[in-house]
């Protein structure tokens, strides 16, 4: 298969190129700027492409020979339509990066669509939210009956977000603390179910509601009615979270000049982690599903930096595809090659289940 990178010279995307390079999987970089692209690609003995997503045309000429495209150019909320528009006419096979809870929604929507069109469509696949997904089906697994599942992660050492995730997030702001009850997508107040979790070294840390795409791409693929998601939140933090709930900040957020004002800051302001950085950074991620009769099963699992495991899990699964029989159609990152793939990733560990 032929791969196509979109968006080669973003911050996440450094990671892909580095462990596609490790595993000796070919990539052809794209993106819109040739002052960017040309020597990535010429640095890393790959072929190049430059064009942008204006045109349908433009796009299609570029994906017509490529079996598979691996869209790491956010926001997702402007790119991911166009793309998978032109994956739909050229038969182009579809991953992406994306952390949207809307763009998941959409690429589900559009399942049919990609079924007629005999390609796979897989949002989501870095680490929002292949582990998660993967813990997700795995509790599935393991508890059939399951009605509620709880997910969190914890971030170790000085890893931190990178500035497209932080410009993601401001898209997303007004809509403050979700989850999923009864199937549906219900907003709660930040001190919803404030409680403490041990993530696996023995000393239970405070955690809040936390908003994540998870609510969306693990009820698709457990079809559990009741997903939440959490993360540590100091009360200070939640203290914070409560005033952007209020409705001042509620209308105020939804604002386009005030949101561009906040993404012009974080362009300005917001320095990506050194790659040492992230070398010294892990992440925990925690699990339970519980049954109707109260029973319980719980699953941890570890994994190194997130920008690093979201530079391989999508070639990973790129790789998967290649090499393996997967019937055409939408998927969450979990479905894809199942819910113990996950830990065959560099950087990941096994499971730790707890019954």
């Amino acid at each position: 298969m032929k791969f196509l990178l979109y968006g080669a010279n973003g911050h996440t995307a450094t990671f892909a190129i580095e462990y596609a390079k490790e595993q000796g999987i070919n990539l052809i970089l794209a993106g819109r700027s040739e002052e960017s692209i040309k020597p990535l690609a010429e640095e890393n003995g790959f072929d190049y492409r430059i064009f942008n997503l204006e045109s349908n045309d433009t796009i299609c000429s570029n994906l017509k020979d490529i079996d598979l495209v691996l869209n790491f150019a956010g926001p997702f909320r402007f790119t991911f339509k166009k793309m998978v528009n032109a994956c739909i006419q050229t038969k182009t096979h579809y991953l992406d990066i994306t952390g949207e809870m809307t763009t998941i929604e959409k690429a589900y929507l559009m399942g049919d669509q990609f079924k007629k069109a005999g390609i796979i469509v897989a949002p989501a696949t870095a680490f929002d939210t292949l582990p998660t997904d993967s813990v997700a089906l795995k509790l599935k697994s393991l508890m059939p009956d399951a009605n509620k599942i709880k997910l969190a992660f914890k971030m170790n050492g000085r890893g931190s977000f990178s500035s497209g995730s932080a410009i993601t997030g401001t898209y997303r702001m007004h809509k403050g603390s979700l989850i999923r009850k009864d199937g549906k997508i219900k907003r709660v107040s930040p001190l919803y179910n404030k409680h403490e979790i041990d993530f696996g070294d023995g000393n239970p840390i405070q955690v809040g509601v936390w908003t994540w795409a998870d609510i969306y791409s693990g009820y698709y693929s457990t079809g559990v009615p009741n997903i939440e998601f959490y993360t540590p939140l100091s009360d200070n933090q939640i203290k914070k979270a409560l005033k952007y709930d209020s409705l001042k900040y509620r209308i105020l957020l939804r604002l386009p000049f005030l949101r561009n004002a906040q993404i012009d800051k974080i362009k300005k302001k917001f320095r990506n982690p050194s790659y040492e950085s992230r070398l010294k950074s892990s992440m925990d991620i925690f699990g339970e599903a519980e049954n109707a009769s109260g029973g319980k099963v719980t699953i941890k699992l570890k994994t190194c930096d997130s920008y690093f495991f979201s530079g391989r899990g999508p070639i990973a699964l790129a790789d998967y595809i290649s090499k393996n029989e997967v019937s055409p159609g939408f998927y969450t990152a979990g479905q894809i090659a199942g819910p113990d793939f996950v830990t065959t990733i560099k950087g990941a560990e096994q499971f730790q289940i707890l019954q």
